[in-house]
């Protein structure tokens, strides 16, 4: 792949993103551990007790704040490093990451507006829509089946579960007016 760097303004792209509970806290508890206190995530870790990774209440926390001391999003030399942030346009509109989802979903929930990221820029001669558009588009013909309409009304009214991949507003709420609580 063929990579760009460009900088970009993270609160104004649609992404689409491959997270559940295990690596989300947000997604595992419906908030997103950045607008927590500092007391209120402190008192969660603890009643975690380490049983958590990515999804832990301090994962992202602690992750917002080494990439703010390091100048992170405003240093475009990251973007030359193995692990940089990379993104593919698809067609649909939406940005689908190879690497990089965490550290973009935190320049988002903290309003960053200018932020380095690798995009893959080789031209392509097809159509390239985003995962959770084509998940989408599956599961419309499937619905369609008749075999999977008569089914469905047998079935429960399960929860709504959370796609493998998915687009980051349809099930992440980035405030506006309310500021992220980091610190010591």
């Amino acid at each position: 792949m063929s990579y760009k760097i460009r900088n970009i303004d993270p609160t104004k792209y649609t992404f689409c993103f491959r997270l559940d509970k295990y690596d989300c806290y947000g997604l595992r508890k419906g908030i997103c551990s950045l607008y927590l206190s500092n007391e209120e995530a402190k008192t969660i870790s603890q009643q975690e007790e380490g049983q958590f990774k990515e999804s832990s209440v301090l994962y992202c926390r602690n992750l917002a704040k080494e990439l703010l001391d390091d100048g992170y999003f405003e240093n475009e030399s990251f973007q030359n490093d193995m692990y940089s942030i990379r993104l593919q346009e698809g067609d649909c509109g939406h940005y689908q990451f190879t690497d990089g989802q965490h550290r973009t979903c935190i320049a988002k929930h903290l309003q960053i507006h200018s932020m380095y990221v690798n995009f893959d820029d080789a031209p392509r001669d097809f159509s390239l829509i985003c995962s959770a558009c084509r998940e989408k588009i599956q599961k419309e013909i499937e619905d369609k089946k008749v075999k999977n309409k008569i089914l469905s009304i047998f079935k429960k009214k399960k929860e709504k579960e959370i796609p493998a991949h998915f687009i980051d507003k349809e099930y992440i709420e980035f405030r506006k007016d309310s500021p992220v609580k980091l610190g010591d």
